[in-house]
């Protein structure tokens, strides 16, 4: 499963990376949700910051690190199909639910933490997990932001975010 994601986040990157590189992507987040029954790619572009700040009349800082405001996600088919399988296997868990969950979150964060290490997410974009409708939210999100972005000038940034 672990390189199915890997490959699927990959392609995910690319082809977002390819469409939105003129509108300075400054970060890139893999989420999933409390069920670790999906994956999905998003990025956080400066121009869609200011839009975003525009359209809430508010200063676009205030947005910079909340994934469910930026306005670009994936649309590739191997994080759907890889989306499927996980939707499958969380379904069929059972009480084996919270090993799924911390296996699909370990992965996540391997998958960032390596691509980034790898190259493939380019350096200055800074790049985070998360969970959606999940108490575990802030630990994934400082867990490997901290990890995949250890010396990046937005990381003081993004751990006051979590200290407001």
């Amino acid at each position: 499963m672990k390189q199915k994601i890997k490959l699927a986040v990959q392609e995910a990157y690319t082809a977002m990376y390819e469409t939105l590189k003129d509108e300075q992507i400054y970060a890139v987040v893999l989420v999933t949700d409390g069920d670790c029954g999906s994956l999905y790619l998003t990025m956080g572009t400066e121009k869609s910051l200011l839009k975003i700040g525009e359209s809430y009349e508010d200063n676009p800082e205030n947005y910079r690190f909340l994934k469910d405001e930026y306005l670009y996600d994936d649309d590739t088919d191997l994080l759907q199909k890889v989306s499927s399988e996980l939707l499958d296997r969380a379904l069929n868990a059972g009480e084996q639910f919270a090993v799924h969950k911390e296996e699909i979150h370990t992965i996540m964060s391997d998958t960032m933490y390596e691509l980034k290490q790898e190259g493939v997410l380019d350096e200055h974009i800074f790049a985070f997990i998360s969970v959606t409708d999940d108490a575990d939210e802030e630990r994934l999100e400082i867990s490997s932001a901290t990890r995949c972005n250890p010396n990046h000038p937005l990381l003081p940034d993004f751990l006051r975010n979590w200290q407001q």
